[in-house]
């Protein structure tokens, strides 16, 4: 059985941002709510997590969906300002433009499933060159219609965009809730990205099957990926 399809989730996968983005969500909740975020906290309700829930969870108060647009997007301003006073963060993961060109030419269909919103994906496209191998017409993101990870709907909409059956996609994550949305969804393999969990401690997650640290040695992997 062949592979016919791999989705990557965005931030911790293929951009290994998650000190940007601790950051700048510890700047903008600590402004909101008057205390500092735990590690702990960060884990179980923002890293991967759709905004709504960390919103929710942080605000302790039901939100209308324009003052959820609002308070993201003031939010993402912050992100998007660190991102670029340090630019040795915001690069895509090493290894990872290689693979990408060895996967087209392979002809194997990869797209992005993110819960990042569109001012986001816009951005990583403008600055980071995501237009080589990607047509942003065919991310699926936060539109605020999809419920977010660990529900499986963003992975199972990725691979309707391809035209590939879930269960024969491979999915690269990084967080708790996006590989339980890639299990839920029904995904051949999951390979864990250690960016921020370490390699033990993702090849404890129910339906993980490999952990990389980078792209740079996943040529070594293509048969693992190509061949299920």
């Amino acid at each position: 059985m062949t592979a016919e399809g791999i989705i990557f989730d965005f931030n911790g996968t293929m951009l290994y941002d998650g000190e940007l983005q601790e950051e700048s969500w510890k700047i903008f909740l600590e402004s909101k709510i008057g205390r500092s975020v735990s590690d702990e906290e960060f884990q179980e309700y923002v890293h991967g997590r759709n905004v709504e829930i960390t919103l929710s969870y942080f605000l302790k108060s039901d939100l209308t969906k324009e003052q959820i647009k609002e308070l993201e997007e003031k939010k993402e301003v912050v992100y998007r300002q660190l991102c670029m006073e340090q630019p040795e963060q915001f690069r895509l993961a090493a290894g990872l433009p290689e693979f990408l060109d060895a996967l087209r030419q392979r002809e194997i269909p990869f797209t992005i499933a993110t819960a990042s919103g569109l001012n986001n994906v816009k951005f990583f496209f403008q600055h980071l060159g995501l237009g080589r191998w990607f047509n942003i017409d065919n991310v699926v993101y936060n539109d605020g219609t999809i419920p977010g990870k660990p529900e499986p709907e963003i992975y199972l909409k990725a691979a309707k965009v391809m035209g590939v059956h879930m269960e024969k996609c491979i999915v690269f994550e990084d967080a708790r809730a996006g590989i339980e949305a890639a299990k839920r969804a029904g995904a051949a393999k999951i390979i864990g990205v250690s960016s921020m969990l370490d390699e033990d401690m993702l090849l404890t997650l129910p339906g993980v099957t490999a952990v990389i640290r980078d792209y740079r040695n996943i040529m070594n992997l293509l048969p693992f990926c190509t061949s299920l």
